[in-house]
């Protein structure tokens, strides 16, 4: 059994809070399927069949466990996963 320092188990925490709606599941998973590429926050709202306001909310906690990031392009906002965040969450469940 792994033992986790209480900064760790906070860092988890915040990472599965991120994941804790079934929304941001289908942002995760969105983002995951294209990987580097990213999404621009309109397309994201579409794929995901999530109205923008609803978007940004979960984006902001999505951002806040530290999963996704935003890069400027031009004037639009493209999305990507944070990689290295995604696998250690899925280094976490696979225990």
């Amino acid at each position: 059994m792994n033992t986790y320092s209480v900064g760790q188990r906070d860092e988890l925490a915040q990472l599965f809070d991120a994941l804790g709606h079934p929304r941001r599941i289908a942002i995760f998973l969105a983002l995951q399927k294209t990987g580097a590429k990213g999404l621009k926050f309109g397309d994201l709202a579409t794929y995901c069949k999530i109205a923008e306001p609803s978007l940004a909310h979960h984006l902001k906690m999505m951002k806040k466990g530290g999963l996704i990031q935003a890069k400027s392009k031009g004037s639009a906002t493209v999305l990507t996963l944070n990689l290295a965040q995604a696998e250690q969450a899925q280094k976490f469940l696979s225990l």
